[in-house]
Order: structure tokens, then sequence, then C-alpha cells
């Protein structure tokens, strides 16, 4: 597995050279870089501070809650949904062993979900719930499918993330990929047909350098790619609104088939 990435200093421990960098000009808009010890008075004032509950930076290795890894899409339609929604589980599908270890003779590490607090699976379930819930794409997100009510069932096919070693570097990269299949609702012998079948991807790849961003927070940028992908294409698809025929969202995507 090599070495954990971390996107943010442990207390009394040193970043791992991935997620740090080396000097004051190597910070960026991603938060990452070395600071100059501040002086007592200052030192004191911010201890004061973390005392208080202030300033305190979110450490929690889950992106579903800590904005420093995740931050929701500001997606909300211009014409709401009326039609219920059931969300299926997560089903994860990502297979590990076919992932590739060298490139070019140089050895690519990955960062493993053991680094996370829960399991990719769930936290992406909140995000999804919670995204879907704020774009009004639908009129309501129900907990158990009604015969009238529409069943998105959500597969992980991939959430890759790690660095690329070269000569002169390295290159974090990360990669989400989410497939969304839309259910209509039901007959009248319970079959439900396949409105929407799509696959929402984002692959990112950081510049070649000595501390190149850390992979951790570059899969919360991929992730917010392919959210926003799915959200639009929710709503380009029209599924969600009843007054659109459901057979002209599923021209879009691949050939409807009995469920």
């Amino acid at each position: 597995m090599g070495e954990p990435f971390y996107p943010f200093p442990a207390p009394q421990a040193k970043l791992h050279p991935i997620a740090a960098g080396s000097s004051p000009a190597a910070a960026t808009a991603d938060g990452i870089g070395v600071m100059k010890f501040p002086s007592l008075r200052v030192l004191s004032l911010l201890l004061a501070s973390l005392a208080a509950g202030c300033m305190v930076p979110n450490q929690t290795a889950d992106f579903a809650t800590n904005d420093l890894l995740y931050t929701d899409v500001p997606f909300a339609t211009k014409a709401p949904g009326d039609r219920g929604l059931f969300v299926a589980p997560i089903v994860d599908v990502r297979d590990q062993v076919v992932l590739p270890t060298h490139d070019h003779g140089f050895p690519i590490v990955y960062g493993g979900d053991d680094f996370w607090e829960r399991p990719v699976r769930e936290m992406l379930a909140e995000v999804l719930q919670r995204q879907l819930a704020d774009s009004q794409l639908f009129g309501r997100i129900v907990d158990a499918a009604e015969p009238s009510t529409l069943v998105l069932k959500p597969t992980l096919v991939t959430f890759t993330l790690g660095a690329t070693e070269a000569i002169s570097g390295r290159r974090s990269f990360a990669e989400v990929g989410l497939r969304l299949e839309v259910l209509g609702p039901a007959d009248s012998a319970g079959k439900r047909p396949v409105v929407l079948d799509q696959l929402y991807t984002s692959r990112q790849l950081s510049e070649l350098e000595l501390n190149p961003v850390s992979p951790y927070r570059l899969v919360g940028r991929a992730l917010q790619q392919s959210m926003s992908k799915l959200l639009g294409g929710l709503d380009g698809s029209n599924v969600g609104r009843s007054n659109v025929p459901l057979a002209a969202a599923a021209s879009t995507s691949p050939p409807a088939a009995p469920r």
C-alpha cells in the first residue's frame, strides 16, 4: 500500500512529503504549505483562541462532514421536480486488483480506504442524499420505494487516489466514477423501466512537483466535478418532472429494459 498520504498535519508530526510544502512559497489555494513559527505573543493569542474552541481545524478524515476535503456543489434546478425518489444503497464494484503498480518503470503508490473514518460507500451515500435533496430535482426523497416513485440505483465504479513517482518529482491523481440507474414508476405487473443509465466520472491530475497536493484533497475535487455532472445530467433528463414524458428522458440513455 505504501506510505499514507495526509491532507493535514497530525499534532507533533511532520507531514508526509506528498502533502507538505518545502517552503512558504509552496502554500497554495489548497491550504498546504509550511508556516513559520509565530512570536510568543501571537502564539499565546492562538492558544487562547484554541482553548475557547475557535480556529480549530477539522481533522476528521470524512469527506461527507469535513469541508476541507469536500464542499457541496451549489446546485439548484430552475424547474423543481415533483416526482418522489427512493435512493437505493450504493453498490461498490471497485476492483483494486487490476490497478497498475508502475508507470514507465516508476512506482505508483495508492491511498487506501483505511485512511477514512467511515467506509467510502457510506460517506458517498450521505453526500449524494444531501446533494439530491438540496438540488430540488425531485419533489421528495422517500425512505422506501413506492409504485409511483422513481428508484435511483447508484454504483461506485471508481474511487482511486495516489501518486506516481518520476525523476523530477511526483504527480498526485484522483478519480471518481459513479454510475446512476434510474427506474421509472412500476407498471401493473410491478416492473419498472430504466429511464436513465449514465456514468459520471472525473479524473484530477496535479502538476509534476516535489511536493504536490495531497491526493486526499484532490479526490474531493474529482467528487465535486462528478457530482456536478451527475446533477446536471439528472436536470437535463427531466426524470424528476411528471409533466415531461419519461420516454423523452430515456432517449438520452441506453435502451430501457424492464426491471
